[in-house]
């Protein structure tokens, strides 16, 4: 099933437009937009083929909770864009709250915020819908009993494949699921950047 576009009623769009009166703050506090929500995350559940839009895992069959409505650009610093489909996809929690957050540091230094700011130049990260995930970065997957070992790939040494690699921590991902397909347990990831450093210096 192929969709191109979300085709909201007159009175979603309305609540729409009420919503980005409020401020970024009205896509949390306003419970009329729930069946706007609700299409934004169908569209983009099926757009992504059930993946996080950032780390590529597949989340067919499970919770659709698992996967978050993710403003590419924040909708705190970026308004406007804030009901943009463009501008919009699903994104695992790990990649969206752990990682992405606020976060514009994917943003290249010549971006023009005007109509132009969805071009895939402007982004050094795979783009969710400008760019197409499997050109820049192929996950592979091996099933061992229950649990899945995952193996990114950079296609054809893409910039972006691997600026996505190190700024989602992918290589995180990876060895937890070794330590998983060995019977091992779910190794935690070190958030605080300052303290990933030394660990690094230290696994050297």
């Amino acid at each position: 099933m192929v969709v191109n576009r979300v085709k909201f009623t007159r009175d979603e769009i309305l609540n729409i437009k009420s919503a980005a009166l409020a401020g970024h703050n009205g896509w949390d506090n306003n419970p009329e937009l729930k069946k706007v929500k609700d299409k934004i995350k169908d569209f983009s559940i099926i757009k992504t083929n059930e993946r996080c839009c950032y780390c590529g895992r597949n989340v067919k069959g499970e919770f659709r909770m698992v996967l978050d409505i993710e403003h590419i650009l924040p909708k705190s610093l970026y308004l406007r864009y804030m009901f943009t489909m463009k501008n919009l996809s699903v994104a695992c929690k790990r990649c969206n709250m752990s990682i992405k957050k606020n976060r514009v540091d994917f943003l290249e230094d010549s971006i023009v915020l005007t109509s132009k700011v969805f071009k895939s130049k402007h982004y050094k990260f795979i783009h969710p819908n400008l760019d197409k995930f499997d050109a820049h970065l192929l996950l592979a997957g091996i099933q061992l009993g229950k649990n899945m070992i995952v193996k990114y790939h950079v296609v054809k040494d893409s910039d972006k494949g691997k600026f996505n690699y190190a700024y989602f921590k992918l290589d995180a991902l990876e060895k937890d699921s070794f330590d998983r397909g060995q019977g091992g347990r779910k190794r935690a990831e070190i958030n605080n950047q300052s303290v990933r450093n030394m660990f690094n210096d230290l696994v050297l």
